[in-house]
């Protein structure tokens, strides 16, 4: 099982205020690497609706991988790790490591003048609790660590990253190795390819699409402007496979197949 959820956390992204971007970036790394994103899901800062759905997460054992984006940081409403804490029924603690990492990088800060003190507040302080049990990601451009769990009854990765692009994007570069394990270990390969085809109405490309699906199982995605633009179609084809080489060459094979199709209209 080579599933993955992504939640991403926050009020702002519901309210839209902020735009999730940060779902988009992780999505694309996920599905190049073999893995299959079934499902990503946008929470508010809210206790009850998050651990809920965790909960239900890991019960069901759909995924083999969770990545949790936002409320890492000191504020009242950085609410993640006490969120997870909850849904696995264990005690938030300070861990060494997290400390260390606040710690750390306050003094980096504070030598490059980008903070007007390194004391470890309270508020600071609140990001190196973690929940027992669970391990802290080093956070190479902002402050708050963040969260590895393997949980083992599911089966199942859960990783906290911050909210913040830069932040999170640059976290993602560190655990991604774990990620190709997973590929590896169970030969995963994702291809795909553009194509642009001379329609600009996509009711009358549909049926070629059909007959390409249908022979090949690819999955086909058209990207059509309005009719107004009058421009032609995009496509992307795409396949996911575990066997070494297959997905580059369905593809192809679909892709040469569609070609012949709207050649002989």
């Amino acid at each position: 099982m080579n599933q993955v959820l992504i939640i991403a956390i926050g009020n702002e992204l519901l309210s839209g205020k902020t735009v999730n971007t940060n779902s988009t970036f992780l999505a694309e790394k996920l599905t190049n690497l073999g893995l299959t994103v079934k499902k990503i899901l946008t929470l508010p800062d809210e206790r009850e609706i998050v651990v809920s759905e965790l909960t239900n997460a890991l019960i069901k054992k759909n995924y083999r991988i969770i990545i949790i984006t936002g409320g890492l940081g000191p504020t009242w409403d950085d609410s993640t790790a006490s969120f997870l804490a909850e849904t696995l029924n264990v005690p938030l603690k300070i861990h060494p490591e997290g400390i260390n990492i606040v710690t750390q990088r306050y003094q980096e800060l504070y030598r490059n003048g980008l903070v007007d003190t390194e004391k470890i507040t309270s508020a600071r302080k609140k990001m190196a609790y973690l929940p027992v049990g669970a391990k802290p990601i080093y956070n190479p451009v902002g402050t708050a660590p963040g969260i590895y769990f393997d949980h083992k009854p599911s089966n199942c990765w859960i990783f906290c990253l911050p909210g913040v692009p830069k932040e999170m994007q640059e976290m993602f570069s560190i655990i991604e190795p774990q990620f190709h394990d997973i590929q590896k270990k169970e030969h995963l390969e994702f291809y795909e390819e553009n194509l642009i085809v001379p329609f600009t109405d996509e009711s009358l490309l549909a049926p070629f699409l059909d007959q390409v699906r249908e022979k090949f199982n690819v999955w086909i995605k058209s990207l059509p402007k309005t009719y107004q633009e009058g421009e032609n179609i995009m496509l992307i084809i795409s396949f996911s496979s575990d066997k070494n080489g297959e997905a580059k060459n369905t593809v192809l094979k679909a892709k040469e197949y569609l070609n012949l199709l709207i050649k002989s209209k």
